[in-house]
């Protein structure tokens, strides 16, 4: 297929925020330039240990999609998951240096301090870019990252995390993030990706189908892209999110990007 990429995110705040006077802990960020598209989302860790998540999601996605923004001139099929493997050391790094700014702005009492500076902040972050027929995943923690083909199978391009245990997460302020954090370099011309997706848990936690919810999703954005185009469906994002952030209890969040030219 030829042209570029566009993209759209939505959100919205769980029951159980709503219920404990939580703030919304999830972020997202979109970015779409000559053809380029990158989205990102984060999941602020809702522990009361990590009580700054919502302002360590808010840089992840922001740092994370500047450094992909940047970085994709340099996709290759060769040299992708390098270039991938690069924008996750430098988010770390990053987003490191951003928490000990805002920390040393905002101080907290020293006996939390002393548990680590960066716990307060934590969060996972997933992010994808797409440059003409190459996409680049990115991800540290749970959620899920997708791409769909035309025919509206989807799959999970991205390894295990042998870290995420069901009730855990891996995250940017653990010791070290760069052990968990997984790339992958997509070929959409040749596996004829026309859509990849990337959501919070929040999203998943109220799907019944375990197994499925990702490829149906997948296969119904596809669908709903080519007969009505991304407009329509950001339209309508925050109200389809809704459904699974009262019944999950959890901030949902969803962003995509799309091929300029899926049409019916």
């Amino acid at each position: 297929m030829s042209g570029g990429w566009t993209a759209l995110s939505g959100t919205q705040i769980g029951s159980v925020h709503v219920r404990e006077d939580l703030p919304l802990q999830d972020a997202h960020e979109v970015r779409v330039d000559d053809g380029v598209a990158v989205v990102a989302v984060a999941d602020g860790h809702g522990h009361h240990a990590h009580f700054r998540s919502d302002v360590g999601a808010g840089l992840a996605v922001r740092i994370v999609a500047d450094l992909l923004a940047d970085a994709a001139p340099h996709l290759s099929a060769v040299r992708g998951e390098e270039v991938l493997a690069d924008v996750g050391a430098a988010l770390v790094e990053r987003w490191t240096a951003a928490v000990l700014d805002h920390l040393r702005d905002h101080p907290v009492e020293p006996e939390v301090a002393a548990r680590g500076a960066l716990l307060p902040y934590g969060t996972t972050v997933i992010a994808m870019v797409a440059t003409g027929d190459l996409l680049g995943v990115l991800q540290i923690g749970d959620g899920d990252a997708v791409v769909v083909g035309a025919d509206g199978r989807a799959a999970r391009p991205l390894p295990e995390d042998p870290g995420l245990d069901g009730h855990r997460t891996t995250s940017l302020c653990q010791a070290d993030p760069l052990e968990s954090l997984r790339v992958a370099v997509v070929d959409t011309r040749a596996d004829d990706v026309v859509l990849g997706y990337v959501c919070t848990d929040g999203f998943s936690a109220a799907r019944v189908d375990a197994d499925g919810w990702w490829q149906e999703t997948g296969a119904q954005l596809v669908d709903l892209t080519r007969d009505h185009g991304l407009p329509w469906i950001a339209e309508r994002l925050p109200a389809w999110l809704e459904e699974p952030a009262r019944i999950g209890g959890d901030d949902t969040t969803l962003a995509l990007l799309a091929r300029t030219d899926l049409r019916a």
